[in-house]
């Protein structure tokens, strides 16, 4: 007998984590209840957008939330919306944006699911003024692994909303939330575009903008680094376009491309395109071709999710696949972010491709990601990073500036390290503890950074 038989494979959306594993996809609630009660180990999986493990799991069974995703209710006048959770992004706005209302944080994809979100606590480019994804959710209901279902929100058992907001998936099964929509006047987006010629010049220009973010959640900033020519890059900053500032020919909403993620793509053999030379050139190319603009204007999702263009950027790097290194450290360290791209560079594992955010304050989520200061994100070829090491030594550099690294992305980082990046990891085990009792949640990112213990 194969014992493969029935397993199904999966990864993490970086093509760095695999795992095989019995997955159920249950259509209806009381069958979602049932497979849970039943199952002594459980991993929650929505869209798989996760870089690393975070969705896959160690041992058990996999719970596929995607068959739950209905719009329950909309209020167009107060922009509330109720939904299952999984339902992704892109096809709340599919719903909403015409009608003039958006989420009002969005990553840098929507084609991950709401209970993913929240799980995550996702963060977009305006976190200094709007937050990140938990701070706009009113009331969820939650699954526990005893088959109960219970109403969380600030005001009702917080302890257990805010241990879920950011909890990776780990104190129980997110069925449905109610969310605060943020209105627009038009589904478009006015972006200005400068281009700096050093870290410190990018840095000071983010500096500057943070400021204006703090007071303007329509704000969403993002900087591209060069990373073999001193941190040079291309500052972006869009807000939502008013009417006023449309063409007359132009319609208030652009016409809605299909919500459906596009087939993922095999990766290319070998190292695939992502050798050193060829990312040298295309980021002198990338820095080159985007000159100052004044003003710009973009379908709203094309300027606030940018993978949703390149939705087969992990085939790119190879069989080994993309690791995507993501980490905050407060506003004192920017220093920091020039540490690591230096020894990025000097180890010659060149990134990809590496943006710079502002965030503001973070969540009452104990595991929730954003704190106060930068945030960095390099894509780095899996094939050049051997057992890890390297990156651990990132990881100490993160710590011993009092940040941490993305949870949702991570693939290495040592675990002794998340009690000093995550202080009140404690205070959430204790929350998770009580919500999942038998311990039937978990995965393989909980399993292998101790998060359980």
């Amino acid at each position: 007998m194969n014992p493969d038989e029935g397993l199904v494979a999966l990864s993490g959306w970086g093509r760095t984590a695999h795992r095989k594993a019995v997955v159920r996809r249950p259509s209806s609630d009381n069958d979602l209840v049932g497979l849970v009660q039943a199952t002594s180990r459980l991993t929650v999986r929505g869209a798989g957008k996760s870089y690393g493990d975070a969705a896959l799991p160690e041992h058990g069974t996999v719970l596929d939330m995607t068959a739950h995703n209905r719009i329950l209710s909309f209020d167009q006048g107060k922009g509330i919306l109720v939904v299952e959770a999984g339902a992704t992004l892109n096809a709340v706005l599919a719903q909403t944006l015409p009608l003039g209302w958006v989420l009002p944080v969005l990553p840098g994809t929507a084609h991950i699911t709401v209970g993913g979100a929240i799980a995550s606590d996702v963060h977009g480019k305006n976190h200094p003024g709007a937050g990140s994804f938990g701070q706009h959710v009113l009331w969820m209901s939650l699954l526990r692994s005893d088959g109960s279902i219970h109403r969380l929100s600030a005001g009702q058992d917080s302890d257990g909303f805010w241990g879920t907001i950011g909890g990776m998936g780990l104190t129980g099964v997110i069925l449905q939330a109610a969310i605060q929509l943020q209105q627009v006047d038009t589904g478009w987006a006015s972006r200005r575009r400068r281009r700096t010629g050093s870290l410190k010049e990018t840095l000071g220009v983010l500096r500057e903008l943070a400021a204006e973010q703090e007071l303007d959640p329509e704000l969403h900033v993002v900087a591209w680094l060069d990373a073999h020519q001193a941190g040079r890059g291309v500052v972006d900053e869009c807000r939502p376009a008013r009417y006023r500032d449309l063409p007359r020919a132009v319609p208030p909403f652009p016409e809605q491309r299909g919500g459906s993620v596009r087939r993922s793509i095999r990766s290319l053999p070998g190292p695939g395109v992502m050798v050193r030379p060829a990312i040298a050139a295309a980021s002198s190319a990338r820095w080159k071709l985007s000159p100052a603009k004044e003003r710009q204007l973009l379908p709203l999702t094309t300027a606030l999710c940018p993978l949703d263009r390149a939705g087969s950027w992990p085939a790119a790097f190879g069989r080994a696949g993309l690791v995507q290194y993501q980490f905050a450290v407060p506003v004192e360290a920017s220093d920091v972010l020039g540490q690591v791209l230096r020894l990025l560079v000097e180890r010659r594992t060149t990134p990809a491709l590496t943006t710079v955010k502002n965030l503001g304050y973070g969540t009452a989520g104990p595991l929730s990601f954003p704190i106060p200061g930068w945030t960095m994100a390099v894509d780095l070829p899996a094939r050049r990073l051997g057992d890890g090491t390297m990156l651990r030594s990132v990881g100490d550099l993160v710590a011993g500036a009092g940040g941490r690294v993305y949870l949702a992305k991570d693939v290495v980082t040592d675990p002794a390290l998340i009690p000093a990046m995550y202080p009140r990891l404690e205070t959430w085990r204790r929350t998770q503890r009580r919500l999942d009792p038998d311990g039937r949640l978990t995965s393989a990112l909980a399993q292998r950074l101790e998060l359980l213990s």
